[in-house]
């Protein structure tokens, strides 16, 4: 993947990462990716497989490599004013019920995922590319996640709640980086 332009979203963190990598990152509009890659502008983006079928990407990108780099977060927010004013077990059991609803909707969404893959690759669509190299990927984006979080004050112990509440989430944002399926079509 060494060079490989690749469409990136506009956040900064992601064209570091792709660049630690060594590839090429290029910021461009969701909507202009199909173009950018028919027209030899990049040559990959990433994405879901919800969006790559319905963009149709496997029209220009057919090749899929399954590098599992990131994951979709679809955060609870909750006002900490008002839920500290909650009666403990009403806190325990909203937290409890975040925590039940991410696994679930992590769940559903990678077995949606693999649906819409299997039935594109079935459709002769696209191919996926088992991906071999994600520790030396991970290797080499960990400096950057650490950075990153040193930049927004993630390394912080008290960052997302008191004591080491932010700290254990911090890591677990590290390490989810490379936790579910998405894919680079190149």
């Amino acid at each position: 993947m060494k060079g490989l332009k690749v469409r990136v979203q506009g956040a900064p963190i992601w064209s570091r990462t792709f660049a630690a990598v060594g590839m090429s990152p290029s910021v461009i509009a969701y909507n202009e990716v199909y173009n950018a890659i028919q027209n030899n502008v990049i040559s990959a983006g990433e994405n879901e497989a919800a969006g790559v079928e319905q963009m149709k990407f496997y029209e220009v990108a057919p090749q899929l490599s399954m590098t599992e780099h990131a994951i979709t977060i679809r955060p609870l927010c909750f006002s900490s004013k008002t839920f500290n004013t909650l009666p403990k077990d009403l806190q325990a059991a909203i937290l409890r019920a975040g925590k039940e609803a991410g696994a679930y909707g992590r769940q559903i969404e990678s077995s949606e995922d693999t649906q819409k893959l299997d039935a594109l690759e079935k459709a002769g669509k696209l191919k996926r590319v088992p991906f071999t190299d994600r520790a030396q990927m991970k290797k080499l984006v960990d400096p950057v996640m650490e950075a990153y979080a040193k930049e927004i004050g993630a390394d912080h112990p008290n960052v997302l709640g008191a004591g080491p509440r932010g700290q254990r989430l911090w890591k677990w944002l590290g390490r989810s980086l490379f936790a579910r399926t998405r894919m680079d079509a190149r």
